[in-house]
């Protein structure tokens, strides 16, 4: 199978290489999906956006997402008038978990990763292809597996797999809790997959004082890790920072609606670690 997602993928590199505007089209045709006036087409929900979304206010332009619904949970969504219940794609349903608010929550939102989700599930050779297709006809290098969500089953990581694989000019991080994915992309060069929880310590983010502790007992021990700037520094992007990608250990100041690390009495503290840890 993965030698005649290679040629696919061949083929479609030489039509790219073209540099035809109106070759997208012909670039999705080569694994079988159906593009057109920028959409592309389901058997399920008709026409709908591309899959990688581009940035946000956090990641900055160039920097593609794919999300699904998060949690263990279960949503009911209506989708184009049908009504659908789709448990969330993570093990556990994490306290301040930042894909739980904000914009996440907002309806568009919910129905976008809610349909990824499910063809995810039960279409997952689909968005193999919509993926690589997408990847190819935009040019993209660099892509974040979960925005929201988390690697769900062993069929679905080794789609990831087989995606990365086949795209090795392209880089990938992600983060999971789930123990099935940690080293499952050994091997493979362009991706980085961070675990959200640390053997003897828990999530990798949290309030100042905890990334302070977490950060120096890792590095004590001869841990790679950094502390994302995001969470301090809101002109930071991760169009200019590589953290995530070159780390094995990455933490994250907790940005949630009821917490502040600015008013935290470890907050210059952490600052200054921050500014110092690429000295």
């Amino acid at each position: 199978m993965l030698t005649n997602l290679t040629e696919k993928v061949n083929q479609a590199i030489a039509i790219k290489s073209t540099g035809k505007r109106s070759n997208k089209k012909d670039i999705y045709a080569a694994f079988g999906i159906e593009y057109a006036g920028g959409k592309i087409h389901n058997s399920l929900f008709g026409w709908m956006e591309p899959l990688l979304i581009n940035g946000n206010d956090k990641l900055g332009k160039g920097v593609y997402t794919w999300s699904m619904l998060p949690t263990n949970e279960v949503f009911n969504i209506n989708i184009n008038g049908t009504d659908y219940c789709v448990p969330g794609t993570c093990n556990c349903h994490c306290e301040g978990c930042y894909a739980t608010t904000g914009r996440y929550n907002c309806d568009n939102v919910k129905e976008a990763n809610a349909k990824k989700t499910i063809l995810a599930r039960f279409q997952l050779d689909w968005v193999r292809n919509a993926i690589i297709g997408q990847i190819i006809a935009d040019g993209i290098k660099i892509i974040r597996i979960h925005a929201a969500g988390d690697f769900f089953g062993p069929e679905y990581i080794e789609a990831w797999k087989t995606i990365c694989s086949v795209t090795p000019n392209t880089v990938y991080w992600t983060y999971t809790k789930n123990h099935d994915a940690e080293n499952a992309f050994d091997g493979i060069d362009n991706i980085n997959v961070v675990r959200s929880i640390i053997p003897g310590y828990g999530f990798n983010f949290g309030h100042c004082d905890y990334i302070i502790k977490v950060y120096h007992a890792l590095k004590a021990i001869g841990k790679k890790v950094y502390i994302c700037r995001c969470g301090i520094d809101k002109n930071q992007h991760c169009t200019n920072c590589h953290g995530c990608i070159e780390n094995e250990v990455v933490l994250f100041v907790e940005h949630s609606t009821s917490y502040r690390a600015e008013k935290d009495p470890a907050y210059n503290e952490l600052k200054q670690l921050i500014e110092n840890q690429e000295k």
